[in-house]
């Protein structure tokens, strides 16, 4: 199989980042694969790794003739307010409804408030990495420490 199929294929499963006080660093999950699988100081390292483990699990899991698990997340199956409707309101609901600052925002999204702000008011749309984490805080804000 070609590594853009394997790629295509491994981003289907969800990538959970979230910061450890307890071990000082950012922590990466794939919760349908392998669970807590690395670390690093930066949460664009966890993903980078992420990524890696995923695809690297992917082709073993093809080549082994293994069966691949069908991603569970919320995230790749239905829809959030993140992924069309008025996701300016819905980005205001969700900071107001967990009490953050449109700063507190960006910084647990890893984006600059003016972006936030452009999001909020319906001049930009979140995408890729944000539009995910988003919908993670809407659909399981349990999973994401502030």
């Amino acid at each position: 199989m070609s590594t853009q199929n394997i790629t295509r294929i491994a981003r289907r499963y969800p990538r959970i980042i979230r910061w450890s006080d307890e071990d000082n660093c950012y922590i990466g999950t794939l919760p349908d694969i392998c669970g807590d699988c690395c670390d690093a100081p930066t949460a664009a390292e966890v993903a980078t790794q992420l990524d890696t483990i995923a695809e690297d699990w992917v082709e073993t899991a093809l080549t082994e003739g293994l069966p691949l698990p069908a991603p569970k997340s919320a995230l790749t199956t239905g829809t959030t307010p993140f992924t069309g409707g008025n996701i300016p309101a819905a980005i205001k609901r969700l900071r107001e409804y967990r009490g953050l600052t449109q700063v507190q925002l960006a910084e647990l999204l890893g984006c600059s408030p003016s972006t936030l702000i452009k999001w909020e008011n319906g001049i930009r749309r979140p995408s890729g990495a944000a539009a995910r984490l988003l919908a993670v805080l809407y659909h399981h804000p349990e999973l994401v420490n502030e």
